[in-house]
């Protein structure tokens, strides 16, 4: 090999370390892809816990309504009952037959509404029990669940900080592999694999008688694929990715 080829000698040994480092990229990105999603058996019961969680905040709003309601029926009975005690003490002092007619309208008219608003205070207290036998279960479905998905966030916990150790120890890995990696091309490969998912490189594969980049499996022009075999840095045409020869 005549001295012309030893750049490129040298160019195909910094696209092949550049091929290993983001075999170690991609591991990387596993690795904290799996730290960042939650196992199913947590997702399921933390769901379920909210779930019970909105019912039970739902239950109580309700429940707060109807007392509401209930106590001011109550207060309205209390006020009307002593109103009627007060027309049957003034009836008792009534002179004349008009004034005792008219008391005892005004009596019977206050028994009347307050035999109304018993009556709608009847429902409203089934209501106010059905809601408490609810609110009970629900906070006992809670009471059962939330021991569960306490055991599940912390061994979470601890499979998320096994993951961070190894992804540190991943990454100082890389940053050795880098050091082997001229640094304009390393730039260059960091800005592509932001923009392409993960990737910023890719090897080329012969496919009978055309080259094709494997990043997006478009045919590359000869004139692109000669290149890449001499080793020189390509992009792909198509995709924008680095290119490289592969070995064998």
């Amino acid at each position: 090999m005549n001295g012309a080829d030893a750049p490129h000698r040298g160019q195909l040994e910094a696209l092949k370390a550049l091929y290993d480092l983001q075999e170690k990229d991609l591991e990387i990105d596993r690795l904290q892809k799996e730290a960042e999603t939650l196992p199913e058996d947590l997702v399921s019961v933390k769901a379920q816990v909210e779930a019970l969680e909105d019912r039970l905040a739902e239950l109580l709003e309700r429940q707060a309504e109807l007392r509401k309601e209930y106590n001011r029926h109550s207060l309205d009975i209390e006020d009307l009952t002593a109103k009627e005690k007060q027309a049957e003490a003034e009836q008792r002092q009534a002179q004349s037959a008009r004034e005792q007619t008219q008391y005892e309208n005004r009596i019977q008219q206050i028994k009347d509404r307050i035999k109304e608003l018993l009556e709608l205070s009847t429902p409203i207290m089934e209501a106010m029990e059905n809601l408490e036998n609810e609110i009970q279960e629900v906070e006992a479905q809670l009471a059962a669940l939330r021991p569960h998905l306490e055991e599940l966030l912390e061994a979470n916990r601890v499979r998320v900080e096994a993951l961070k150790a190894e992804i540190a120890v991943r990454l100082e890995e890389r940053s050795l592999m880098a050091q082997a990696i001229p640094a304009p091309v390393l730039k260059e490969y960091e800005a592509i694999r932001r923009a392409r998912k993960g990737t910023g490189i890719a090897r080329m594969h012969r496919q009978a008688q055309v080259f094709r980049c494997e990043g997006c499996n478009v045919v590359l022009p000869t004139h692109v694929a000669q290149k890449v075999v001499q080793g020189q840095l390509v992009r792909c045409p198509s995709c924008g990715r680095l290119l490289w020869k592969g070995e064998g």
